[in-house]
């Protein structure tokens, strides 16, 4: 478990259905966090890219109905919380939001 402080987060989502872009029909779900991070300049060689302001980050979180729930009553949008990653089931390797939790 890992810990994101003083997240701004913007909005979450929890989606499924069937797609049929592909032909076959091919069942799909999502679930995201979408937060707002401090705009960064982008500078090397062949790029001078000045920023201000905020970016949008968009970040995987647990498919479960009960943790999107949660975050839609209790999350105070707007505000700054810490989101609680844990390793994603499917890829170990990457991370997943499955809770968060107000600042203090």
């Amino acid at each position: 478990m890992s810990i994101l402080k003083n997240i701004t987060i913007l909005s979450v989502k929890l989606g499924s259905g069937t797609s049929n872009k592909s032909g076959a029909p091919k069942p799909y779900q999502f679930a995201n966090v979408t937060y707002a991070k401090q705009a960064q300049d982008f500078v090397n060689d062949q790029h001078n890219i000045q920023m201000a302001g905020f970016e949008t980050q968009e970040v995987n979180m647990a498919f479960d109905i009960t943790l999107f729930n949660n975050f839609k009553q209790n999350c105070p949008f707007l505000t700054p919380v810490n989101l609680i990653l844990d390793a994603d089931p499917e890829n170990p390797a990457r991370n997943i939001v499955s809770g968060f939790e107000l600042t203090k």
